[in-house]
């Protein structure tokens, strides 16, 4: 296994850092990784191990206002644009660039969290270029909770200006994704089961930072256009989706929205959409308990594509999903 970190120009020349894991011997594919929200392409070293292990080419790059491509003093903060949609169009010349430097193999994309959301905006604009998309940690987040951040971000953004650190929206977003996990007193509960790995998230200076208004602002405004039906059917009919979240994901409330997104897919008339939720699991499933289980799953999901083989997973029931979250819980669509 051999490490690169370079630097490669994005959309409008933007520079973007990126790292690429390369395996011992012929490749046979390549799994192009959009990390999240206020954390980078570092954290997923031990992922890409074992996909070099599987034969694959691991890439990808830290996302702007993240991580080495925002560099120090920049954290969190929109250079200029229009954040969301540029991170998408990084993310494409990003996964030409694989191809052009490593031949035209299969290149699968895998999402997470908030990349998960640029993978819903990517494949919209790139699905015949790639061979498959996992969105890990995801949602159908459309309705009036986007709609009301939307509103919030635009109004802190007029009162405060792009840069300042947007720390209510923030409370107002991952502060109710802690409040299921509050009797655990841990910082960051809600990321995994596992202790030490959130510490190590605590404790990463590429993690431990605010987002800042104008970041938020295009991002809800990404999101409340996603779902647009045009950009919607766009989407290769014939792309295969596999959509992996734990049930006990906020992000997903609990599993209700990660089934959501499913629904939406298979209504659209995508051949290949495949759900599984990890009991018990929370939001950074390659991080958990059990996460031997998931790499298994998404290796053998991974195999199946380039192999033109569909693997067999044990999937989860959407509709079952959907119906065990509680009615109280605060909808995310109107």
């Amino acid at each position: 296994m051999q490490k690169i970190d370079n630097v490669i120009k994005g959309k409008d020349d933007y520079e973007v850092t990126m790292s690429i894991w390369l395996p011992d011997g012929e490749p046979k594919g390549i799994v192009q990784i959009f990390h999240g929200m206020v954390e980078h392409i570092g954290r997923y070293e031990d992922f890409a191990k074992y996909l070099n292990s599987k034969g694959y080419i691991v890439a990808g790059d830290d996302h702007r206002g993240h991580g080495r491509t925002a560099k120090d003093g920049y954290m969190g903060i929109v250079p200029f644009g229009h954040t969301y949609f540029d991170t998408i169009d990084d993310e494409i010349v990003i996964t030409q660039y694989l191809k052009d430097t490593y031949g035209d193999l299969p290149v699968i994309i895998f999402a997470h969290s908030y990349g998960s959301f640029l993978g819903q905006g990517y494949i919209q604009l790139n699905s015949a270029n790639i061979a498959g998309c996992i969105l890990s940690g995801s949602a159908r987040m459309q309705g009036a909770e986007v709609k009301l951040a939307k509103s919030v971000s635009a109004m802190q953004y007029r009162l405060y200006g792009k840069d300042k650190p947007a720390n209510l929206i923030k409370k107002l977003s991952f502060g109710n994704y802690e409040k299921p996990f509050k009797k655990e007193k841990r910082v960051n509960a809600w990321l995994n089961r596992d202790a030490a790995e959130v510490e190590k998230y605590n404790n990463d200076k590429y993690c431990n930072y605010t987002m800042s208004i104008g970041f938020y602002k295009n991002f809800f405004d990404g999101l409340s256009k996603i779902y647009e039906e045009d950009r919607l059917n766009a989407i290769d009919k014939k792309l295969p989706i596999f959509i992996v979240a734990g049930d006990k994901d906020p992000v997903g409330k609990m599993g209700k929205l990660v089934s959501r997104l499913y629904d939406m897919y298979v209504g659209l008339g995508i051949e290949d959409v495949k759900i599984k939720l990890y009991e018990d699991a929370r939001h950074e499933i390659i991080n958990e308990l059990n996460k031997d289980e998931v790499y298994a799953d998404i290796g053998a999901w991974i195999d199946g594509v380039v192999d033109g083989k569909p693997e067999e997973i044990a999937e989860s029931s959407a509709t079952d999903a959907a119906e065990e979250v509680q009615p109280s819980e605060t909808q995310a669509e109107s």
